[in-house]
């Protein structure tokens, strides 16, 4: 169990560390005073005593055994030397009050002066853009004086060619009306050659076209007769037919004469005969068409007229 009361050697060297202490708090408090920076203070723990240090036990040798020979005594180490004293590290230096308003005074006016080359930077920026603005005002200004001199030089050289040009104009003018008044004649008496020839060429040009239209309409007359025939003789009447009906169809066809499409367009009144003309109308499949594509692309598509009696 361990004794309630303090060892003799702790009070005393807690007294002597509280005294080493205080006398490095007053060399700081004057040493900041006098604005001198005091020698970095020592840090000594003091021992009453040296702590005995216990040797260490001598281990004993092993039995010797009857052949081998005796071992060797260890030898006794020398005690370890007492441990140095711990010089401890002295606490931080605190500024004084005038150190610290001088820095705060440094440090204004460093941001002063920071901000007076800015402003003054600010200021060379500004003069040396309004320079340059002025400087491109005036070249602008001159450049334009320039366009304004060399606009008005073109307008007086082209005024003067424009001038020159119409004495010329004139002149040539006046000797193209004398020019037209000789040719007029000549032109008017071509005219009236060409209108007769014109209108020559163009009654021939209608004839021929006359011509070509009613030989084309005989043709397409003739082709449709020829279909109206092969058709009769295919239709069977039916018995007891005594009037003479009318029927009308369209007949599509197609260019190899096959039959398309069969419509009625009018009918006869009598079915029967109707329906003998349809099929009349299949059964001379194929009909007869001519070979020109002009005159089939007119037959292609006719309506054709059957009577009983034609």
């Amino acid at each position: 169990m361990t004794s309630a009361h303090p060892e003799p050697g702790r009070f005393a060297s807690g007294v002597l560390a509280v005294a080493v202490h205080l006398v490095l708090v007053v060399l700081l408090v004057f040493g900041v005073r006098w604005q001198q920076k005091p020698p970095a203070p020592v840090v000594v723990d003091l021992w009453q005593e040296i702590p005995p240090v216990k040797p260490e036990p001598i281990a004993k040798p092993a039995p010797e055994p009857p052949p081998p020979p005796p071992a060797p005594k260890p030898e006794v180490q020398p005690p370890p030397e007492p441990p140095k004293p711990v010089v401890k590290a002295p606490p931080p230096e605190q500024p004084s009050r005038a150190e610290i308003e001088l820095k705060e005074k440094q440090r204004k006016l460093r941001e002063q002066k920071l901000e007076e080359q800015e402003r003054r930077k600010e200021e060379l920026r500004k003069k040396e853009e309004e320079r340059r603005q002025k400087e491109a005002e005036r070249r602008e200004e001159q450049l334009r004086q320039e366009e304004l001199k060399r606009q008005e030089a073109a307008r007086r050289k082209e005024e003067e060619k424009r001038q020159e040009e119409a004495l010329r104009e004139e002149e040539r003018r006046m000797e193209q009306e004398a020019e037209k008044r000789r040719a007029a004649i000549i032109e008017e008496q071509q005219k009236l050659a060409q209108a007769a020839k014109v209108r020559a060429e163009e009654d021939a040009r209608k004839r021929a076209i006359a011509e070509a239209a009613a030989a084309k309409q005989r043709q397409l007359a003739q082709f449709m007769e020829r279909i109206k025939q092969k058709v009769r003789g295919k239709v069977v009447l039916p018995p007891g037919m005594s009037a003479n009906p009318e029927a009308v169809y369209s007949v599509t066809l197609l260019p190899g004469g096959e039959v398309l499409e069969v419509r009625l367009i009018k009918s006869s009144g009598v079915p029967a005969y109707d329906a003998a003309v349809e099929r009349a109308i299949h059964a001379a499949d194929p009909l007869p068409v001519p070979s020109d594509p002009d005159l089939f692309q007119q037959l292609r598509q006719a309506n054709y007229k059957f009577r009983p009696v034609e």
